[in-house]
């Protein structure tokens, strides 16, 4: 325990002598670059926005709620230096998601669970703040266009619960960039709001219950670049 308590302090002070010291300065020139590339890896609280239709208060159904459920994500980074504080950013990800809406009846209640796979291309302008030694603040946003794979779009029946293979979506977030001694390396929280309505109106009790389903997605990603 003595041991661990002396190297956390060491370790604090090495992170405070070279913040202060200039001499200390990683990767002093990586913004100047027009492009470069990175990786992004990203775990996600996923779930649907529901409205109601003017059958659900016709038919068994006593409430129809999407509730959040955990995903993740992998893609590429690359990067456009348009200005000292501003870059264009174009992400290409794959992510995997399971979306739940959950249907009490009066004497039941069921979970239909929308377990999917999007290849999404986010395009984002990012906004820096002034370099401070190895770190900066940055915010984020863009839109987002999603495709769905089709393997498990085709796994579906006609009487369950069923979206739409097209997203598209507004993406915000919030970051910051560390710069380590070779790689630079930026945690981001990010919030994405679906656009569109994914509801696919087939003639069962779930979708005549709804009149729209958008998706809603909370995201932590740690970008290397």
């Amino acid at each position: 325990m003595k041991s661990l308590s002396i190297l956390f302090l060491s370790l604090f002070i090495l992170a405070k002598v070279q913040a202060q010291d200039p001499r200390w300065t990683n990767l002093p020139f990586y913004d100047d670059k027009f492009m470069h590339y990175g990786f992004t890896l990203g775990v996600n609280a996923s779930g649907f926005q529901s409205r109601v239709s003017p059958n659900y208060f016709n038919d068994t159904v006593r409430s129809a709620a999407g509730t959040y459920t955990p995903g993740f994500s992998l893609g590429f980074i690359v990067n456009f230096r348009l200005h000292d504080h501003f870059d264009l950013r174009v992400l290409p990800t794959v992510g995997f998601y399971s979306r739940n809406i959950k249907y009490d009846f009066y004497n039941s209640s069921e979970i239909q669970t929308i377990e999917s796979t999007f290849m999404e291309i986010p395009l984002m302008l990012k906004y820096k703040s002034m370099r401070r030694n190895n770190s900066r603040m940055y915010v984020i946003g863009g839109l987002k266009a999603a495709i769905e794979a089709g393997a498990k779009k085709k796994q579906r029946k006609i009487t369950d619960l069923r979206t739409d293979g097209f997203d598209l979506c507004l993406d915000l977030g919030v970051g910051m960039d560390l710069y380590c001694p070779l790689f630079k390396f930026s945690p981001e929280i990010r919030f994405s709001h679906g656009l569109l309505n994914l509801l696919s109106h087939d003639p069962n009790i779930y979708s005549s219950s709804l009149s729209r389903l958008s998706s809603n997605t909370i995201s932590l990603f740690l970008n290397f670049e």
